[in-house]
């Protein structure tokens, strides 16, 4: 069988309204228990009950496998997702060539880790990442090839990586608190020779935006605003940086936005001074790798949807 591990982080919230929905969808993925073992390690930071506890590990059968992980540690996103991948997911005793790194708030329809790992094995060790598609928003909407697959970039909420690409890159940069962690991790996958592809036809129900709003959290939008302003200083200095020239007009399109709050950019660039010294830079230009604006990584199409 091909053994695939999924990370998933959760908060307490997060646990108890939605991980017992996404492991069942795992579950009941296409394949488990004959053509796919899965290992899902699912990760909390916060104290959860132990009743949504046990039924998530009732959901344990032969080929599946449940471990709860108790990660009380106060760190990012990126840096929690490589915690788990370093004590975890690696020791894992047996071996795989990808794992699945998502969100807790996700129910896979059954046909998706099939068609994310096929992608991956047909790509000949060329896919560093594959993203599944979020229903019923993409988010963002993608720009890619419908023949080859390639995108502009993977969105971190679904995504099947290249074990060995993960460690070659050293994981998500713990620099970037939340936010564009995935947008690094597909500029740093083209930067080591691969692809990041976009398998449309996998689709997840992501509980956030759309049909679900009335579960958004409402109290995320200025949280939202601050990480994603200060992830956007980060890949503009790493990315850009080598040319003075090519730096300034990034931060000038920072600057002139007029959907952030100046405050708020204010703020994150404050935050960007005391964490630039430890922000690895790059100097390899990549076609792909771009900034059009703040929080803006490339073209985009109207949703499919």
């Amino acid at each position: 069988m091909i053994h695939i591990p999924v990370q998933i982080l959760s908060n307490a919230s997060e646990f108890e309204r939605y991980i017992h929905d996404c492991a069942l969808s795992l579950r009941h993925q296409d394949g488990v228990g004959d053509k796919y073992q899965m290992t899902v390690n699912v990760a909390v930071y916060e104290p959860v009950s132990a009743g949504t506890a046990d039924r998530l590990k009732a959901l344990a059968i032969e080929g599946f496998a449940v471990n709860l992980i108790e990660l009380y540690r106060t760190c990012g996103y990126g840096e929690k997702q490589n915690l788990i991948w370093n004590n975890y997911t690696k020791k894992l005793a047996v071996p795989f060539e990808a794992f699945i790194t998502m969100n807790p708030d996700m129910v896979l329809m059954p046909d998706v880790v099939d068609k994310l790992h096929t992608t991956f094995t047909t790509s000949r060790s060329r896919a560093n990442i594959v993203e599944a598609r979020q229903f019923p928003i993409e988010n963002p909407p993608r720009a890619f090839d419908a023949a080859t697959l390639e995108v502009n970039w993977c969105s971190g909420a679904c995504i099947l990586l290249s074990a060995a690409f993960f460690e070659r890159c050293k994981g998500f940069d713990e620099a970037i608190y939340l936010y564009c962690e995935d947008v690094d991790l597909s500029w740093r996958a083209w930067l080591d020779g691969g692809q990041c592809l976009y398998r449309y036809d996998a689709v997840v129900a992501h509980m956030t935006h759309g049909l679900f709003e009335a579960r958004y959290n409402t109290h995320s939008v200025p949280t939202h605003e601050s990480c994603m302003a200060l992830s956007h200083l980060i890949l503009t200095w790493k990315y850009f940086s080598a040319d003075e020239a090519l730096l300034a007009s990034k931060m000038k399109l920072f600057w002139d936005n007029q959907g952030f709050a100046r405050h708020t950019k204010e703020a994150a660039f404050a935050d960007f001074e005391t964490i630039k010294p430890r922000i690895q830079r790059y100097t390899t230009a990549h076609p792909r790798i771009e900034l059009l604006d703040l929080g803006l990584y490339s073209g985009m199409r109207p949703n499919l949807i």
